[in-house]
């Protein structure tokens, strides 16, 4: 399909909660202020909206992504091709029932831990100062301080590439470390949490630790995995890799395991820098590093292509 797509995408959301715009700049999307162009760039406010987008790529075999707050990504300087959605309005929104929270996976973990200290409630605060969205934290299984956010998952509603909804109950979810808790083609609506009432002042605690332990210039967070031998921070301080740099990307002298754009950063410097570290560790440790941040399009050069002949 040409070049025409993008036009003829906007002209179906027109009217509907949606936003399109073309060849977006994802380097204002990043935490890490890298990215190319997305060729569509739509911000979707409810179910019907990315709906449409959904069946709109699946019909034209066009490659579909979603972007939470973009903290724990590296995008390529070419772009990514196909649509590029956001998830906001209801899509983003949080409403707390009794011990439990509704949260759509456009809403950000910091509200979600500040309304849970609100309502009384706890389970949550090891999420405190971690960035992004609910929908991009199931991802990744995000987590800190030996807590995941897999331990208070009740329920996940997702859209599948096909525009069928799905319904993933707590026995259908996963607990890995670092991996998605649901599978990982599958759209993320919203996503239920089940607390316990009762008071905490750990969050606070934690956003400080944070604060004191993470760089401030601009990164994905943590860029490898924690190995179960050694934390990789202490991994990559062990190798004398602290300050190493290439271009415009630096092993942060303030934390091993951060990656940072120093301020002219690209991609490629970033991913040779990742990779030098991986081999450095490697040969010096024997233990092989993996990246917790995702690099995008990744290896396959993007995401499955729906499947249009699928419909619910």
């Amino acid at each position: 399909m040409s070049a025409e797509w993008q036009g003829e995408l906007a002209r179906r959301l027109r009217g509907g909660n949606a936003v399109v715009k073309v060849n977006e700049p994802l380097c204002r999307h990043t935490s890490f202020r890298i990215g190319g162009p997305a060729a569509a760039w739509v911000e979707v406010g409810d179910t019907a909206a990315l709906e449409l987008v959904v069946r709109f790529c699946a019909e034209n075999r066009i490659a579909l992504w979603v972007l939470g707050a973009g903290t724990n990504v590296l995008v390529s300087d070419q772009g990514l091709a196909g649509v590029v959605v956001r998830l906001g309005g209801q899509l983003a929104a949080v409403r707390f029932e009794g011990d439990r929270v509704r949260a759509g996976a456009g809403a950000l973990l910091a509200e979600i831990v500040a309304g849970a200290e609100e309502h009384g409630l706890v389970g949550v605060e090891f999420l405190a100062g971690i960035p992004g969205t609910v929908g991009g934290a199931l991802r990744t299984n995000a987590g800190a301080f030996g807590h995941s956010l897999a331990d208070v998952v009740e329920s996940v509603t997702a859209l599948d590439r096909a525009g069928r909804l799905w319904t993933i109950e707590r026995d259908g979810l996963r607990s890995e470390y670092r991996r998605p808790v649901i599978e990982a083609s599958l759209i993320v609506l919203e996503v239920v949490l089940k607390l316990t009432p009762g008071r905490s002042q750990a969050a606070q605690e934690w956003c400080r630790q944070r604060r004191l332990k993470h760089p401030d210039e601009a990164s994905a967070g943590s860029f490898f995995q924690n190995p179960k031998q050694e934390p990789a921070g202490s991994l990559i301080e062990r190798c004398g890799l602290k300050g190493r740099s290439i271009g415009g990307a630096k092993v942060s002298e303030k934390h091993a395991n951060f990656i940072v754009n120093t301020g002219t950063a690209r991609f490629q410097d970033v991913y040779e820098l990742s990779q030098l570290v991986k081999a450095v560790v490697e040969e010096r440790t024997g233990i092989v590093l993996e990246e917790e941040v995702l690099i995008l399009p990744g290896p396959a050069g993007g995401p499955a292509l729906p499947d249009a002949s699928a419909r619910r």
